[in-house]
């Protein structure tokens, strides 16, 4: 379980860039059957939702267990990371398009995962500078460098965070100097940045930014 910057920076580079990169295969769960950890257990939506992006766009593979959906978050015990009510024990019987479903938001994330071929690929990813510990921003770009994503992620599920960004614009196919557009492709808004932006995120509003990079 990994939930801070360095953590998942160290992971993702020993991933994409070490010895292991030519037989690791990663699939990233943010739950499984058996673990209910970190700030999932009794946590907030937020929680749920900022996992669910980390998981989606730095591997190229990724899935959830049953309930996730739900925010399904009450541990067995104090001490134990199993699920009090799991399906190992009894049939769950759930209803998925309840007002406050992460359902909508988890089809948004596929369909941004579909669109784009960047996030298609581990040994593309570039992780970015930001003067704060709980942002982590990092990009992906498509075998054919014609697909560039850019994400931006407070790792905070309780705060919003402010941040200014360091940018290597070479890695994301931008100019030295240049500036260029973002699209969000979860809010639906468009920035012109350049090698320093600044952001905040509030993680009850959205946890992070999935921009594709578009030219000038």
């Amino acid at each position: 379980w990994r939930s801070e910057r360095w953590e998942l920076i160290e992971y993702l580079n020993e991933l994409a860039h070490g010895p292991t990169a030519d037989y690791m295969r990663p699939n990233f769960w943010p739950n499984t059957p058996d673990i209910l950890a970190g700030m999932l257990r009794n946590g907030p939506p937020a929680a749920f939702r900022l996992r669910l992006l980390l998981a989606a766009t730095l591997s190229p593979s990724y899935g959830i267990y049953s309930g996730y959906e739900l925010c399904e978050n009450e541990p067995a015990s104090e001490t134990n990371e199993e699920y009090l009510n799991s399906e190992k024990y009894e049939v769950r019987p759930r209803v998925w398009d309840r007002p406050d479903s992460l359902a909508p938001f988890i089809t948004q994330v596929n369909d941004i995962r579909n669109k784009h071929a960047a996030f298609d690929e581990l040994r593309t990813i570039t992780f970015h500078g930001a003067d704060n510990e709980n942002i982590l921003v990092y990009s992906k770009r498509s075998t054919q460098r014609s697909d560039v994503m850019l994400c931006v992620v407070n790792l905070d599920p309780h705060n919003w965070h402010e941040a200014t960004l360091s940018l290597d614009l070479t890695a994301l196919g931008v100019e030295p100097g240049a500036s260029f557009v973002v699209h969000d492709e979860l809010s639906g808004e468009s920035y012109t940045w350049s090698e320093h932006p600044y952001v905040r995120l509030d993680p009850a509003q959205q946890p992070g930014h999935a921009f594709e990079v578009r030219a000038h």
